[in-house]
């Protein structure tokens, strides 16, 4: 059975304007993820871009990839990623085994990323989802009525916080069977980490930044253009 990679790319975004069509070593940066996704497709795997924006359904048709239009109710700010999977199914009305979500925001991700979580859930049939995460750092908390309550020791150090984890954005994976009639949420998620390798997902202009900061290191430009 085949697996479909959905790359959802929507064009409003509260914090940096038409993000995905953000210029990246002279690209779009939408392009990267398409261009990585295309390596795959010959492989078991259907492709479809999810947007609401006809700048990338002309980027989609100049690379050969299908686009589905995305309805103006499920192109919010607010709107679920479930829902819009959940529409991009219904519209293809095809089986799948995996569905694989592939943000335009993360593009440094490595090709084997996507054979590596589809070999972790087919022998890990107990788990409905996979999400790639790494090592975080920070110190964080919560702030109630002026009062300041870190989640964390006072007394720890950042080199010493090993426990945290964030999603880098770079690939989430599903089961078909959630989305099958009505959208069921994932009750086992699979956290597939990150080890030493440099991840961004982009939301604000400092991490655009980021971005062209880790492209100055050759290896990262490679990740991009050949996807080892």
């Amino acid at each position: 059975m085949r697996n479909i990679i959905i790359i959802p790319a929507r064009k409003g975004s509260k914090r940096i304007e038409n993000k995905n069509l953000l210029k990246v070593m002279n690209k779009p940066l939408i392009f990267w993820t398409i261009n990585f996704a295309k390596k795959l497709k010959k492989k078991n795997f259907d492709l479809i871009v999810t947007s609401d924006c006809k700048n990338i359904k002309r980027i989609c048709a100049d690379n050969e990839v299908n686009f589905l239009k995305r309805p103006k109710n499920l192109s919010g700010d607010n709107i679920s990623m479930h829902k819009v999977i959940f529409d991009t199914l219904n519209n293809l009305k095809q089986e799948y085994k995996y569905i694989i979500l592939l943000q335009p925001t993360s593009p440094l991700r490595k090709l084997n990323i996507v054979e590596n979580a589809i070999k972790i859930l087919d022998k890990r049939k107990n788990f409905d989802s996979l999400i790639h995460l790494a090592h975080d750092t920070s110190f964080t908390g919560k702030l109630k009525r002026k009062l300041w309550k870190p989640d964390y020791d006072i007394n720890k150090r950042s080199q010493d916080i090993k426990d945290k984890l964030v999603p880098t954005g770079n690939i989430f994976v599903y089961r078909s069977f959630l989305y099958k009639k009505k959208i069921v949420l994932p009750k086992k998620t699979y956290g597939l980490i990150l080890t030493k390798d440099d991840w961004v997902d982009i939301d604000s202009s400092k991490d655009f930044a980021l971005l062209n900061y880790f492209l100055t290191k050759p290896k990262n430009r490679r990740i991009l253009v050949y996807n080892n």
